[in-house]
């Protein structure tokens, strides 16, 4: 005969797997930035812009050379140009210099 025993069961489990969302928290996290950016930029205007109206509608430039600088009075102009100096003389008190070197 077969053995019924009835006391014990078997439990089967099955998982399948689940996803979390995370593709679409992504879809719809850019959808919000995309719509709040084309709203900032439909309704963020830098308010009322200030317009001013010119002079006159004709434009006239002069252009002047630069004034030439006053002539300095104060100092009088060289009489003629000083004399070259004269070579000083070596530190050691020998009048002459020292013959140059030969090549042998």
């Amino acid at each position: 005969m077969a053995d019924n025993d009835k006391s014990q069961t078997y439990i089967r489990e099955t998982r399948t797997p689940e996803s979390s969302g995370n593709g679409m928290a992504l879809i719809v996290g850019g959808l919000v930035v995309a719509v709040g950016f084309i709203l900032w930029l439909v309704f963020g205007n830098p308010g009322t812009v200030a317009t001013t109206e010119p002079a006159s509608t004709t434009t006239n430039v002069t252009i002047e050379p630069p004034a030439a600088p006053a002539a300095d009075t104060t100092t009088a102009a060289p009489a003629e140009p000083a004399a070259p100096a004269e070579p000083a003389a070596p530190a050691d008190g020998s009048a002459a210099p020292a013959a140059p070197a030969t090549n042998p």
